[in-house]
């Protein structure tokens, strides 16, 4: 795999820490992208499903995650796929992407087990919204009470939230912007196109720059963010909450 960029570095930390004590179950991931996300869990001990919608990175996805046999499965479609049959539910930089987040978010849920544990990750503040947003396909960035709001309206409760990347990635938000204003192609393919190639595809100049940095970078960071994750600060939010169903339906 390519290397990190900052922020998916510190949003994989946030995952484990968030993450870290649950039991061993089951997983849907909705939208795996290449696998950065998946392979945290399955190296936990944990094993699933993952899909995304798109063709290539599906590709990517048994390529990827080959090693991990039969504890993996990549669907070309969720419809054959059990009602209730999961113990957890990930999306990770995934609602930003679909203009009807609720309807999205509650169609996943029907294979999330009645008290199943669901934890998504998304860009925080609508006011950062910016053209590196816009280069991915991103409809939306995610405030706190907008996030809470629609976790409770798709049926979950108990919601736990942490804004993690402060303050690295407030940086390196701020710079994606400001290379990326120039460029005059953003409009050229459409919003379904710019979401669905955003996880194995980046602009030249971020390629270069992240080929400069060596992991290591990252650690002292890692670290740094867990003082901040009650604070509303960082660039991403992580949350974790439990579906209130209590009977299949």
């Amino acid at each position: 795999m390519a290397k990190r960029s900052p922020k998916l570095a510190l949003r994989q930390s946030c995952v484990l820490d968030l993450s870290a004590g649950w039991p061993a179950g089951l997983f849907l991931e909705v939208g795996a992208g290449i696998g950065y996300m998946t392979r945290l869990f399955l190296d936990r001990g944990h094993r699933g499903y993952c899909y995304d919608p798109d063709l290539a990175s599906r590709d990517h996805l048994r390529r990827n995650l080959e090693a991990y046999g039969d504890r993996i499965q990549v669907l070309d479609t969720l419809s054959n796929l059990a009602a209730a049959s999961c113990d957890y539910l990930l999306a990770f930089e995934v609602l930003e992407h679909i203009p009807d987040d609720r309807r999205e978010l509650t169609d996943w849920s029907r294979y999330l087990k009645p008290g199943g544990t669901l934890m998504v990750s998304v860009p925080a503040h609508q006011r950062h919204y910016g053209p590196a947003d816009a280069r991915v396909g991103h409809v939306r960035r995610y405030d706190r009470s907008d996030l809470l709001a629609l976790l409770a309206q798709s049926g979950y409760q108990h919601a736990r939230l942490a804004n993690y990347g402060y303050p690295l990635t407030e940086f390196s938000r701020r710079l994606s912007n400001r290379l990326l204003e120039p460029i005059p192609d953003q409009g050229e393919k459409s919003l379904e196109q710019r979401s669905l190639e955003s996880s194995y595809t980046r602009p030249q100049g971020a390629g270069q720059a992240l080929a400069l940095i060596g992991e290591w970078v990252y650690r002292p960071f890692a670290m740094i963010q867990r003082q901040f994750y009650r604070r509303d600060w960082g660039d991403g939010i992580v949350a974790v909450a439990h579906s209130n169903r209590t009977t299949t339906t």
